[in-house]
């Protein structure tokens, strides 16, 4: 199938760029969170926990499947595959045993701290071949369009859980909740 020409300053062609942008993104990071740990493969979505529990600390896993966003059973099933491999640990309640918290152990939190250095270098290696100007340009485009994006949000707070930096007076998404606060 033939496409007809679209406009560079067109929402199609903004769409479709966006798409290659984030599957470029999203195919490096999971690249990067592929790793081996004790001659064991660690998948990326074995990563996407242990990075969940390193950027909020010990969870449950019910709190797990929320900020992943995944059932509570598969959430289950990742905490009970990484408590094997000795990546972390899980804690009864003494008051309650069905209440359990998960923590990262401290191989889980060097494989994160790497993974984190990959993804980050590989950025690095893409950006640093950018002019500063471009840099630039690709920063405002990313934030104006969160900005805008997130404004009718309802539950911005699930960008946040996602980001796990440390709440800075230039994020966008600080700036977007100080906005309807009316700060």
């Amino acid at each position: 199938m033939e496409r007809n020409e679209v406009a560079r300053d067109s929402a199609e062609y903004a769409e479709i760029i966006a798409e290659v942008f984030v599957e470029t993104v999203v195919k490096a990071t999971n690249s990067a969170m592929y790793c081996e740990y004790d001659q064991e493969e660690i998948t990326p979505s074995l990563m996407h926990c242990l990075h969940y529990l390193y950027l909020h600390g010990p969870d449950s896993v019910r709190d797990i499947a929320a900020g992943l966003e995944i059932s509570l059973s598969a959430a289950s099933q990742l905490v009970d595959r990484l408590v094997k491999k000795g990546l972390v640990t899980r804690k009864e309640n003494e008051d309650d045993r069905r209440l359990t918290s998960v923590e990262l152990a401290s191989a889980g939190s060097v494989l994160v701290e790497q993974m984190r250095e990959r993804r980050s270098k590989w950025f690095e290696s893409i950006i640093d071949q950018m002019p500063e100007a471009k840099r630039c340009a690709l920063l405002d485009g990313l934030e104006g369009f969160l900005k805008v994006s997130l404004a009718h949000e309802v539950n911005i707070d699930r960008a946040c859980v996602k980001c796990g930096m440390v709440h800075v007076p230039f994020c966008v998404v600080n700036k977007v909740k100080n906005e309807r606060a009316g700060a």
